[in-house]
């Protein structure tokens, strides 16, 4: 795993507490709703349930000492998962981000494991994820029920 106190200080990993649920769980919903909405909708039952299903994978994002994200990996065999980094908005666009990315692409090469994510088309951090280094490699086609709620931005022309 990267080291939860990282050599160049930007910033420390802590593992979670409870009370770290009452501040997640609003920024998580902050941070995804504009992303999902446009494809699924938003039902704040749904997004609960991915919640509950996957936040204790996480660890808190310290910036001083004060909760500024979270970040989730699952570590496999021979790759990686970058599952989720969700950074407050006061810590958005300063770099926090890259770093982290960064420090997750140093454990990955000097393991010799490949990393992976998955990002919503929707998503703009498409274009952070492309400048660390990550290249789209398949596609994810999926159809909600009952069809899209609004047409999801599409790529370059066929």
């Amino acid at each position: 795993m990267i080291d939860d106190q990282p050599a160049h200080g930007r910033y420390a990993l802590r593992g979670l507490t409870d009370d770290d649920e009452h501040w997640m769980w609003p920024a998580g919903c902050e941070a995804m709703r504009p992303w999902v909405e446009p494809l699924f909708g938003w039902d704040d039952q749904d997004a609960r349930y991915f919640f509950d299903k996957s936040w204790r994978n996480r660890r808190v994002v310290l910036v001083a000492g004060v909760n500024a994200g979270w970040l989730e990996l699952a570590i496999e065999k021979d790759w990686l998962l970058l599952h989720d980094i969700g950074l407050l908005p006061a810590y958005r666009g300063r770099g926090l981000g890259a770093q982290i990315i960064a420090d997750v692409n140093a454990y990955a090469d000097a393991h010799g494991v490949n990393v992976e994510l998955q990002v919503l088309v929707t998503n703009p951090a498409q274009r952070l994820y492309e400048r660390m280094g990550f290249r789209p490699t398949h596609a994810k086609m999926h159809r909600p029920a009952g069809g899209w709620k609004a047409e999801p931005p599409t790529g370059p022309a066929d």
